[in-house]
């Protein structure tokens, strides 16, 4: 027997995998959270937004070809059962062109009217698609990788399948390449092209189901799934969203331990005490955006509790989410620099965290209404209305609770004086914190007093059926 000197498990590395691309994708938002030290003299916060949005458009372009990028490596690792030496060393150059992403990706908000930053972005994505085809390939060269559903095939049936996986990969660099080519004539045109790159998984899912039509390939129910199923593994979905928000949540303190961390020329001018207390408007902040930032993960939690599987759609709009919820130290920043002490422009800045917020809010419960309406097959029995409406609609409330507590934030933040604005949003992030705990203790009296009810029934119900038997017992 072979000794497997130089073969390993794929979890860690698909750890690692999706550890990786949340970074690369999270760190994205880091040169927007410096949008405002840009500003000269008067500069308001409306015309910074006005000239800045072309960055914020890139940003969630490019937010969410890392997420396509991403899934196209889970796809990948749907066909292995296993990895050696070569296939860890290829991933881990493909992760290295990916972790490059964000400088291309900052070159081009910085530099919008050349073509060579969207350039650099076509050829860093054209590179990692060389890698995945390299990858592919070499693992339909050691069947020993592949998962056993292809230990019985042929070696003409093995290179049929390894066609049809290739095939699917021609979309991407088809793109990248137009894009870049389309840069050098105008970039706006460049950069739909790559947006389309958001929608290519299933694309590519098109093109291997044309191809498949038009080649003798016979294909089981298990390997035509596998290779051209409209389907993600949700455990990796999990793993990918947790470590986003863990790293937006971490992300937060920088605002208070490098940007506006205390300096000695200020503490020895009045003391360290007068100092932190002069901190306090920032360090509620910080606290009321970790808080916001952990109902989001809650409510992403709560939500895939109940789901059991996920589509193309679906995990598109959870990368949106996840890209709104990426752009939460931009809020932090924001309402450090402009919330409060009458500024003109605490209004606009509560507005803006009410819309990213309401967004990355929205998107989860779009994803609920999807698996909702495609029936039991993506949403567990417990939360379908027509197995157990009272999970049902607990779970649609929670969901509901933070867009709805957004829409009221902006609301206020328009109606409310200038003056004011400054607690709005920290009242609002403590009291959708308790409102989560009071609608928890109220459902489980409902319950508890549900449960009691069906027991003082069953009981009656016992004791009918003893009396009935006893006096039937009695009358022979």
């Amino acid at each position: 027997m072979t000794e497997k000197v130089d073969l390993f498990h794929l979890k860690r590395l698909q750890c690692f995998n999706d550890a990786v691309f949340a970074i690369v994708a999270t760190i994205l938002v880091l040169p927007l959270r410096k949008l405002e030290e840009a500003a000269v003299g008067s500069t308001s916060l409306e015309d910074q937004l006005k000239d800045k949005w072309p960055q914020l458009l890139i940003y969630l372009v490019g937010f969410l070809v890392i997420c396509a990028v991403w899934e196209s490596h889970v796809l990948r690792f749907r066909i292995l059962s296993q990895v050696d030496d070569v296939l860890v060393w290829l991933n881990l150059g493909s992760l290295l062109f990916t972790s490059f992403l964000p400088f291309t990706c900052a070159l081009e908000r910085m530099f919008t009217e050349t073509h060579l930053p969207m350039m650099l972005i076509c050829g860093n994505l054209l590179i990692l698609e060389v890698l995945e085809v390299i990858m592919i390939v070499y693992a339909f060269h050691q069947p020993r990788l592949l998962d056993r559903e292809f230990e019985n095939l042929s070696q003409q049936e093995m290179k049929q399948r390894m066609k049809l996986m290739l095939v699917k990969k021609a979309v991407n660099p088809v793109l990248y390449i137009l894009a870049g080519a389309l840069s050098l004539a105008k970039i706006e045109l460049a950069l739909v092209v790559v947006a389309i790159v958001i929608i290519s998984p299933c694309i590519n899912r098109l093109v291997g189901v044309i191809y498949l039509k038009f080649t003798p390939v016979y294909l089981t129910e298990s390997e035509s799934d596998r290779m051209f199923g409209n389907f993600i593994d949700k455990e990796r979905v999990e793993s990918f969203s947790d470590g986003l928000f863990a790293i937006v949540s971490t992300l937060l303190i920088l605002d208070i331990t490098v940007e506006d961390f205390l300096t000695q020329a200020k503490v020895n001018f009045t003391d360290i005490g007068e100092t932190l207390s002069d901190m306090k408007p920032e360090i509620f902040t910080y606290g009321a955006t970790f808080v916001v930032v952990a109902l989001l993960w809650f409510t992403h939690h709560s939500l895939f509790h109940y789901i059991e599987r996920l589509n193309q759609v679906m995990l598109v709009f959870n990368n949106i989410s996840l890209a709104f919820v990426g752009l939460s130290p931009l809020i932090n920043v924001t309402l450090d620099r402009y919330a409060g002490n009458d500024n003109p422009d605490s209004r606009l800045a509560v507005q803006v965290a009410a819309i990213i917020v309401f967004m990355a809010s929205i998107t989860q419960g779009v994803v609920f209404i999807i698996a909702l309406c495609k029936g039991p097959n993506y949403l567990e029995s417990r939360a379908d209305p027509r197995a157990a409406s009272r999970t049902h609609s607990y779970l649609a409330l929670k969901l509901a609770i933070v867009p709805l507590m957004t829409f009221l934030v902006y609301i206020a933040a328009t109606l409310c004086p200038n003056s004011r604005l400054d607690d709005v949003y920290l009242i609002a992030a403590g009291f959708t914190a308790v409102i989560f705990i009071v609608m928890k203790l109220v459902f489980s009296c409902y319950w508890d007093s549900c449960r009691c009810r069906r027991q003082a029934v069953l009981i009656s119900q016992d004791l009918v059926i003893e009396s009935e038997f006893y006096n039937v017992v009695e009358n022979q």
